[in-house]
């Protein structure tokens, strides 16, 4: 559908129609020697343990391995790339491991052994891409008495601002490092002699070295462009991003082309779990997104454009043009509402003390379930209510709720657009950053309506409606199978379980992320240094560890009790 006028504006997101006329978006072939050398899984992998959740290994790999839309670089030259400072491919399932990433074994959902949440997006089109899914960032792991286990729509431990860091630096050095860059183009053109090439455009060029320098600087420049539009002062670290923050850019400078509309995103929440999230009547750390539909497939179809999707908003265009697998996106949610929490593994974490569970329990039903409901998973069709509670009252870091509430931005060529694209206000000369979220979002799906319409219809479920909260708020949801989901408090503030229920003053004021060892007793992962991990610390803005005082004031043998209780949830 189009309007009639000459003004346009195209995202940044992506640079698809860049390396359309080379036909680039090959997967790089097994024929390439020095390509297929490190791409084995790492021996631990050979070894996890999964826990019963509600999911089958082919739903575990479909979701693993399913793309959303996510366009970062094209597929053949991610295979084909090396480190920065070395000669080994930046996919090598170490380098990827020291970033977060769970490495994968190679079968019919992942060919070529990419770590989880790593994809390929195929475009007979444009090409062949690298992405993220969902489970890149909402699939973590636990190490207990040498024992690696999975935990599926888990929180995940990524550096994410690492990868992105580490990417952009290899792609630098490959342009810059004539050996480098010449084996990269080897394996690139070796890919594409093999025949591997996706595209319809048969006057293809043929690869040179001075056409992929071209493309390569380009892309390279627009990367480099996104790292500064999201630059922080305080480093996110492993296990959390400002998505919404994120998001805002994506759109509000990049799409529409505005750097005068650059926000910090530096207000970084730890990666939520998933199992329940589908049941909920409101989700996000701010309680933010109504979950009745269309609601589910309108949040993920932003979270689509936030990791790397594209759009297109044109002035002239009354629906935008994306990279958003709406089709997908439906497959994603039905297996998300089949998700169950991870029980706690008694035969590799020891067993439960029945006397600390009873009178925990007792603790729980007197100090916590108010707020955090039980839940009974054996209900395929359960209805869960989030329980808000006003920033001010909960006394947690308020950086989230506020940059999320408060943030507004030149709408551009909006200006005088519907803010839902067909209804609703025309849009002033300035707005807030989620109205011009919500636009894009909606104009994308408006573009393929039969394809929104079927999703809608395969993934709806009965949830209950509730409006978004008026002032400033956290959601408080159930806790089952927290045990596999620290750090915790929306920010990643507090390390164990234990140390939550410690008044603010006592809790740890710095400690390290990334460790995937998980104490036992306190319940959250290891928090000294180690390798591949990074260091959190409270007294910087948005990191702050105060509030949530509910329990503190138990004895230590209470305290105890709860965190074993807390366990068996």
């Amino acid at each position: 559908m189009k309007k009639h006028s000459k003004k346009n504006k195209t995202t940044l997101i992506g640079a698809n129609k860049l390396w359309r006329g080379m036909g680039f978006g090959t997967l790089l072939l097994v024929t390439c020697a020095s390509a297929a050398q490190t791409h084995n899984v790492s021996p631990e992998r050979q070894h996890m343990h999964y826990l019963s959740q509600g999911w089958d290994h082919q739903t575990r790999q479909k979701i693993s391995f399913t793309s959303f839309g996510s366009r970062i670089i094209p597929y053949d030259w991610f295979l084909a790339l090396e480190q920065a400072d070395n000669t080994t491919l930046f996919r090598d399932s170490a380098h990827m491991a020291a970033l977060g990433f769970i490495s994968a074994p190679a079968d019919e959902y992942n060919p070529d052994g990419l770590p989880i949440g790593i994809v390929r997006d195929t475009d007979k089109h444009q090409g062949d891409y690298i992405g993220m899914t969902c489970a890149a960032c909402h699939t973590g792991q636990v190490m207990v008495n040498g024992q690696r286990i999975q935990i599926d729509g888990g929180q995940a431990l990524i550096d994410f601002s690492g990868f992105e860091s580490a990417l952009v630096a290899a792609l630098s050095a490959t342009l810059a490092d004539t050996e480098k860059f010449a084996r990269f183009y080897t394996r690139v053109h070796e890919a594409q002699s093999a025949g591997g090439i996706i595209s319809t455009n048969s006057t293809t060029p043929s690869l040179t070295t001075q056409s992929l320098q071209v493309l390569l600087q380009e892309r390279l420049t627009q990367l480099q462009q996104r790292l500064a539009i999201n630059k922080t002062d305080v480093p996110y670290g492993y296990g959390r991003l400002d998505a919404f923050g994120q998001i805002f850019n994506a759109i509000a400078v990049e799409a529409l082309n505005m750097p005068e509309n650059i926000y910090s995103p530096n207000a970084p929440t730890s990666y939520p779990v998933l199992w329940d999230a589908s049941h909920m009547d409101l989700v996000q750390w701010n309680a933010s997104a109504p979950n009745k539909e269309p609601g589910p497939l309108f949040q993920n179809a932003i979270t689509a454009l936030a990791v790397y999707g594209t759009i297109s908003i044109k002035k002239e265009h009354l629906t935008y043009s994306s990279s958003i697998r709406i089709h997908h996106l439906a497959d994603i949610q039905n297996a998300f509402y089949q998700l169950t929490a991870p029980p706690w593994p008694q035969d590799i974490a020891g067993p439960l003390d029945a006397g600390k569970l009873a009178a925990g329990k007792a603790l729980y039903d007197q100090h916590c379930v108010e707020c955090h409901t039980h839940v009974d998973a054996t209900d395929k069709k359960r209805k869960l209510n989030a329980v808000l509670t006003p920033v001010a009252e909960v006394g947690t870091d308020p950086l989230m709720a506020s940059n999320f509430s408060q943030r507004k931005v030149k709408t551009g060529i909006l200006e005088g657009e519907r803010s839902m694209v067909l209804i609703g206000k025309k849009f002033a000369a300035d707005a807030g950053s989620l109205e011009l979220v919500k636009h894009a979002a909606m104009g994308a799906l408006l573009n393929s309506p039969w394809q929104t319409l079927k999703a809608i219809v395969s993934e709806y479920q009965d949830n209950h409606s509730a409006a978004v909260p008026t002032v400033d708020s956290y959601k408080a949801r159930s806790i089952n199978g927290i045990w596999a989901s620290s750090p915790y408090l929306h920010n990643g503030s507090v390390p164990t379980i234990y140390d939550l229920l410690l008044p603010a003053a006592q809790r740890p004021q710095q400690f390290y992320v990334g460790n995937i060892e998980l104490d036992t007793q306190k319940v959250g992962s290891l928090s000294s240094a180690a390798p591949n991990t990074s260091l959190f610390d409270t007294r910087l803005p948005g990191n702050a560890n105060t509030g949530h005082e509910y329990g503190t004031a138990l004895s230590d043998e209470e305290r105890w009790a709860l965190v074993e209780y807390i366990k068996s949830l």
